[in-house]
């Protein structure tokens, strides 16, 4: 059986959130130290999760709950006001918009929606959240929220944008000298290995899911995970979860059965190992 050990999952959604979850930040936290993981990092996608990391590292000796902020309608869209205050109050990761930017809903023809009933509220005549204009040039507050990220170190996660969004980002982030990690690769057939191979030469780094390679999303397969870490290498990935949805596997069953698929289908457990542990350590250090 792989062992969890210094494991961090980068990905994991938690209660409360406006749909039911596997449980809430303390009972998953728990189970995930009781399996031997180091740490978590919770995604809200209505709401900045550091007030919530911080009651359960007070909580949790030797384990670490990271927070973040993911920039849906709830928090005001592109909000530096509110990137800032996540950051300075200990957040490590900006999410760009998810069920609620432009791309997902022209790509799902329905925005703040996803599976299993969950929504969000839209305001009156809100076509979606981008980064760009209407010239395809990075928004001023999106330059703003960069630079709030560089400003503490922190990690910037594409989420929902379209490939035109994230590249632009990519270089930005490139040129800024910014971590940037590129989500939900293989969600819809537009996050593919080329436009993995174009972020990964600006720089970037690619987060690869137990969700999205388990046969749930878009019948993706983990002979397909697989397939991009033999061709992307281990250097510029980071295995994660995407778990914490009551249809899946609490999040540290899911790491390790993930885990063990992969080395299944031959990637060395050494290789499995440090994309679970020391790249996405490396991402939300400080």
């Amino acid at each position: 059986m792989f062992s969890l050990e210094g494991t961090f999952d980068i990905h994991v959604h938690a209660s409360p959130d406006v749909i039911q979850r596997l449980g809430d930040d303390l009972e998953i936290s728990r189970k995930c130290k009781e399996a031997g993981m180091c740490g978590i990092a919770v995604k809200g996608m209505q709401e900045s999760t550091t007030s919530r990391a911080y009651y359960v590292n007070k909580l949790l000796d030797g384990f670490r709950m990271v927070g973040g902020i993911c920039l849906n309608y709830p928090v005001g869209g592109l909000n530096p006001s509110a990137v800032d205050t996540c950051l300075r109050t200990g957040g490590r990761i900006v999410w760009m918009p998810t069920l609620q930017s432009k791309f997902h809903a022209e790509l799902k023809g329905k925005l703040g929606k996803g599976s299993a009933g969950l929504y969000y509220y839209n305001p009156d005549r809100s076509t979606g959240i981008t980064v760009l204009d209407d010239e395809g040039t990075l928004l001023p507050e999106a330059k703003e929220i960069v630079a709030l990220i560089k400003e503490h170190n922190a990690l910037l996660a594409t989420s929902h944008l379209s490939p035109e969004e994230i590249i632009a980002l990519a270089k930005y982030c490139e040129q800024e000298k910014v971590k940037i990690s590129l989500t939900h690769l293989g969600w819809t057939p537009e996050y593919n290995m080329a436009l993995a191979k174009e972020v990964i030469a600006h720089g970037a780094n690619v987060e690869l899911t137990a969700v999205t390679f388990g046969g749930y999303t878009h019948k993706m397969k983990i002979g397909d995970c697989v397939d991009f870490i033999r061709v992307l290498g281990r250097e510029h990935l980071v295995l994660a979860t995407d778990a914490g949805a009551i249809r899946f596997a609490q999040p540290y069953e899911y790491l390790r059965t993930f885990a063990e698929n992969l080395i299944i289908g031959g990637i060395p457990e050494q290789d499995v190992r440090y994309m679970m542990t020391e790249r996405p350590l490396s991402l939300i250090a400080e």
